[in-house]
């Protein structure tokens, strides 16, 4: 039987959940950053249309004079 080293395992072990840790929180806050510039460009994006769209009605009202 080989002998292992429990006490060092779990110590990297440990380090290396700290550093996944890490990883899992920059990650979260990058995915909410770039969810909060979607919702932004998403609602320009509908005023935008919005505004295309009286515009494309007032040019079809001035044709129709």
């Amino acid at each position: 039987m080989s002998y292992i080293d429990w006490e060092a395992r779990a110590k990297s072990r440990r380090i290396e959940n700290k550093a996944l840790k890490k990883r899992v929180k920059e990650l979260a806050s990058s995915r909410d950053l770039w969810k909060s510039k979607y919702i932004e460009n998403k609602e320009i994006l509908i005023t935008t249309r919005k505004k295309v769209d009286s515009v494309k009605k007032n040019i079809q009202r001035i044709l129709n004079i």
